[in-house]
């Protein structure tokens, strides 16, 4: 027999996807710089090469070497535009943005509408679940290391709020 209350199952929910929304944002952020790093790298590294490739003492000493930063400084161009590294970085910036604003919103919707009768805590969670099922229309997919590291991340701590830690101290 499930004694469960709908209030009871609709916290659990939230919760579950506050904690859903926490990793998710989190492996999105870890993802984004590594994006704006391959972005700073892709719009720097062509003027080096190119630099080096006509670089007087390169060119003497190494025409292979000059022939391949020339290369190298012609390729990483087209091939950063081809990536479209910027409209990744910018739906993972919008992305990351949606789930952070959800984990709070289900947070406290679990803690702080839970104390409401049953169907104005329901009616208030409601637009939250629409708003999830929204963002996970568009599959963004990082690398799945992300989403270890940001687990890492909260197991380890980086996300408790120093107000809950204070607290706890003090109870106990």
């Amino acid at each position: 027999m499930n004694d469960i209350t709908p209030t009871q199952a609709l916290i659990d929910e939230c919760q579950r996807q506050s904690e859903n929304s926490a990793y998710t944002s989190t492996s999105f952020i870890i993802w984004l710089r590594c994006l704006r790093w391959v972005r700073a790298t892709c719009l720097v590294a062509p003027v080096v090469f190119g630099a080096l490739a006509t670089w007087k003492i390169v060119a003497q000493t190494s025409p292979v070497w000059a022939a391949v930063f020339a290369l190298l400084a012609t390729v990483i161009p087209p091939a950063y535009r081809a990536s479209k590294v910027d409209k990744a970085i910018e739906d993972y910036e919008t992305l990351a943005g949606e789930f952070t604003n959800l984990r709070d919103r289900f947070r406290q919707a679990a803690t702080i509408a839970s104390q409401r009768p049953f169907p104005e805590f329901q009616a208030e969670a409601s637009p939250y679940l629409d708003r999830l099922e929204k963002a996970r229309r568009r599959a963004l997919a990082p690398p799945e290391w992300c989403f270890w590291l940001a687990r890492r991340k909260h197991n380890a701590g980086h996300y408790q709020h120093d107000y809950d830690e204070q607290n706890r101290l003090s109870e106990g």
